[in-house]
């Protein structure tokens, strides 16, 4: 697993590319509540989105692949 200091720079990356605050995408993350975050994307990426998050196996499955980890290391620098 990813060490605090990767997180942060994770999400002080994703704060820059979506234009929301850090401390609200570390409040999204900490509560499981990425309504807020969803509205901000495109409504059928969302929808995806969110049905891999809801679903434990899923979201493993997709963090473990080759594509989300090319797109975090990218995201990481």
């Amino acid at each position: 697993m990813a060490d605090k200091e990767q997180i942060a720079r994770l999400i002080k990356k994703l704060s820059e590319r979506m234009g929301t605050p850090e401390s609200e995408i570390t409040s999204a993350l900490q509560s499981s509540n990425y309504s807020k975050l969803l509205n901000k994307m495109d409504p059928a990426q969302a929808a995806k989105f969110d049905a891999i998050l809801s679903d434990e196996k899923a979201a493993k499955q997709f963090l473990n692949s080759p594509q989300a980890k090319a797109i975090i290391k990218r995201l990481m620098g």
